[in-house]
């Protein structure tokens, strides 16, 4: 498919949204009484990273959920709609994805808060601002540019909904090896905690309801959130983390990753307060708008090799991200000849799906490869390092550190010896991962992640 191809179906997918906002002006009151009293709803999105499985479905349920309401909505894109390891996107420039945001701009007010893979396909920050601002979209972010000492965008927007005023808040990741090699001398950072203090008073004065978006990631969210107003709403991103719990008053969620929810902001009036109630909405793949799966569907014929359209394997059923990775950990367990394996989340993205599994599935699958390392550990050091691992099981904030670990519960004996092995990028992160500084690893020789998942995948 040409670009000139893409943008006019982008243009025709615009239309229709204008249609479709039109027949929402027109819906009686009766309708929008339907809404349990909401006065208008908030989108929120993270970490989609080219989720061409499921941004067509996306996109029809973004468009049923505000029609069933009858109340104005907006959609919170919370960083890192691009993904490199995606050749799709890479190879068309993220065309299936600006057309997504193009739709729902011509339909309601999009906000984007830049991650680090905002600049995977352009390799400057400042350009993908530029096209998002042309695609309709309002861009916030705390970065800067190095090259003139410029804001990339302004840091916070206020947003008009349903007789709501919303002050809008974003942060960025400061983390300078999570962005593309290319663009990290012209990236500037401010701490999220130091942002917060500075322009929050602002952000806040005279709005309704203040909102964060943060894809600083967890860690850095826990130095701030107990200094916030009550009432805050802070979306989180970045670490691809899925819950939502109140902290001291303030709704703090993430919304998973690779499209696999949907999160839905209710906002009321409960006198002269707005209240805001979240819901995740799991997102099945397949299906959805059949204008923008059809768009998806010939990308797919114009940039897919041979090679990458191969099938490597037949998946027996479908498995939430946990237990794809589960899967990936008892691989390398056995290549390793080890006792215990475990591996990074972020490693990870979209989870394995029942049926043919192509290279381009299993790229989406395991998003870096890389050597497998281990170690020896006791029972009671491997006990210790278990209480971080598994943290979607975690009940409150002081559990979550971020990215973490995912691990089959072993049976332990404390006192007994253990081979662990693990993804190397892991091992060289042990503190950020286990805890740990003072464990020894050995690199395996002759075995890489994706070489081996793929050979074991390939015989279930």
């Amino acid at each position: 498919m040409s670009f000139h191809a893409t943008f006019a179906l982008n243009r025709r997918l615009m239309l229709q949204g204008v249609a479709a906002s039109a027949a929402l002006a027109a819906l009686p009151l009766s309708a929008r009484a339907q809404s349990g009293g909401a006065e208008a709803l908030l989108f929120t999105l993270a970490d989609l990273h080219c989720a061409y499985a499921r941004l067509s479905k996306l996109l029809e349920m973004i468009r049923a959920e505000r029609d069933a309401s009858g109340v104005p909505a907006a959609l919170l894109i919370n960083g890192d709609l691009f993904e490199t390891g995606n050749v799709v996107g890479l190879r068309s420039g993220g065309a299936a994805d600006w057309a997504f945001v193009e739709a729902l701009a011509a339909e309601m007010p999009v906000v984007l808060n830049l991650g680090n893979h905002e600049p995977d396909f352009t390799l400057d920050m400042a350009e993908t601002v530029r096209l998002a601002r042309d695609a309709g979209i309002t861009v916030i972010s705390n970065l800067t540019d190095t090259r003139n000492g410029a804001p990339f965008a302004d840091p916070a927007t206020t947003l008009e909904l349903g007789g709501i005023t919303l002050g809008i808040l974003g942060l960025g990741v400061t983390a300078p090896f999570t962005y593309p090699e290319k663009t990290r001398e012209t990236l500037g950072f401010t701490e999220a905690a130091e942002t917060v203090a500075a322009e929050l008073p602002g952000v806040a004065e005279g709005t309704d309801l203040a909102v964060i978006m943060t894809h600083a990631g967890v860690t850095p969210d826990k130095a701030y959130i107990g200094s916030l107003p009550a009432g805050t709403v802070m979306q989180g991103g970045h670490d691809h983390l899925s819950f939502d719990m109140d902290v001291d008053h303030v709704t703090y969620f993430h919304g998973a990753c690779w499209g696999t929810e949907l999160g839905v902001v209710t906002l009321r009036r409960d006198g002269g307060a707005v209240t805001a109630d979240y819901r995740a909405l799991p997102v099945p793949a397949g299906g959805g708008d059949a204008a923008l799966l059809g768009m998806i569907e010939a990308l797919k014929a114009e940039h897919l090799s041979q090679d990458d359209s191969a099938v490597i394997a037949e998946i027996p059923e479908s498995l939430d991200i946990h237990g794809s990775i589960l899967l990936a950990a008892e691989a390398v367990r056995a290549a390793a000849q080890a006792d215990v394996a475990m591996l990074g989340h972020t490693t990870f993205g979209a989870p394995l799906a029942a049926g043919p599994l192509t290279k381009y599935d299993f790229d989406a699958f395991i998003r870096f490869g890389g050597g497998i390392s281990v170690t020896e550990v006791t029972g009671a050091q491997l006990r210790k390092i278990l209480t971080r691992a598994n943290q979607f099981r975690a009940a409150d904030l002081d559990a979550r550190t971020g990215d973490y670990m995912h691990v089959a519960d072993p049976d332990l004996d404390d006192s007994a010896t253990y081979r662990l092995a693990m993804n190397g990028w892991s091992a060289m992160n042990q503190e950020s991962y286990l805890g740990t500084t003072d464990l020894v690893f050995e690199t395996v020789e002759g075995l890489e992640l994706k070489a081996l998942v793929a050979d074991h995948l390939a015989r279930l």
